[in-house]
This record gives structure tokens, C-alpha cells and sequence, in this order.
């Protein structure tokens, strides 16, 4: 049971994160973290991954990642026994929907609050070419993804060698 405190810890950075930048950066004013290579650009995105937007269907996108992260925290639940590379990669991407749930929720219930889930790592290799702005709950669902695969792909297939 002590897996779930990592999806915890990964949702409060994630607040943490996304309150500091509201409180101390100004909207798509880029702040060099490591030249420009890595910069803090405070923007809100109302639509899902990549900026896509869906119009009068972010509700539907709300209700339906809610039962997602329903299903995924009962996974974690069900995987207590697993490999420890499973549990962690399930934890992180718990925690990564429970820090991006939470925005898409309170951007309801805010009426102050109508421009999304707050991004800022903003990676590129110079000014106009970048990645697309995300936050720390982005980078937990992909880190839980990528060690997911790195489990399925390496370890799943030398058990079944044996």
C-alpha cells in the first residue's frame, strides 16, 4: 500500500508547481531555465494533450478521464503483488491523471478559472523550434508510460524465454 504515496507526492508537485507559476510568472512570458534550451512559459490549455481542442466536448473528455483514473487507481490496487517497475509506472501515471483531473474539475467549478490546466516546461532547441508546453503531471504520465513499456518489452519477454 505504500505505492500510493508516490501518485500523492507526484499530485502535490504538480499543484505546488502550477501555483508558483500562476503566482509568480506572467501569461506566455518565457523565463530561461537552462538558456533555451529549457524555459518556464506560463500558458493555460483548454483542450487536451498538444493544445488539441474540443470544443463543446471537454466535458465529455472530463467525465471520461475521471473513470480512466477511476480504472487506473484500481489497477494499482489490483498490481500490489506485480513487479515493482509495474507498480511504479501504473503510481506515476495515477498521479500524473490525479494532478490534471483535478484542473479540468476546479476549471468547472471556477468561475474565475476558464483558461484549462495550467503548462509551463516548455523544451525546445532554439526559439522556434520547440516541444509543446506541459507540466509535471504530463511528465509523470510519460515517465509511468515509458517505464510500462521498458517492463512489457524487456522483462515480459524474458519470462516468457524461460
Amino acid at each position: 500500500m505504500m505505492i500510493f504515496i508516490i501518485p500523492l507526492l507526484v499530485f502535490i508537485l504538480d499543484q505546488w508547481s502550477k501555483y508558483w507559476v500562476k503566482t509568480n510568472l506572467e501569461l506566455y512570458e518565457p523565463m530561461n531555465v537552462l538558456g533555451q534550451f529549457v524555459r518556464f512559459t506560463f500558458c493555460e490549455n483548454p483542450g487536451m494533450a498538444f493544445g488539441i481542442s474540443l470544443g463543446s466536448y471537454v466535458h465529455v473528455l472530463t467525465a471520461i478521464s475521471i473513470l480512466f483514473t477511476i480504472y487506473i487507481a484500481y489497477y494499482l490496487y489490483e498490481s500490489l503483488n506485480s513487479d515493482m517497475t509495474i507498480k511504479l509506472s501504473i503510481a506515476f501515471i495515477l498521479g500524473g491523471a490525479l494532478g490534471n483531473i483535478y484542473d479540468r474539475i476546479f476549471m468547472f467549478l471556477d468561475p474565475e478559472n476558464v483558461g484549462g490546466v495550467v503548462d509551463f516546461i516548455d523544451v525546445g532547441l532554439s526559439l522556434t523550434t520547440r516541444w509543446y508546453i506541459f507540466n509535471v503531471a504530463d511528465s509523470a504520465i510519460t515517465v509511468g508510460i515509458i517505464l510500462y513499456l521498458i517492463h512489457s518489452y524487456f522483462f515480459e519477454k524474458q519470462s516468457e524465454a524461460v
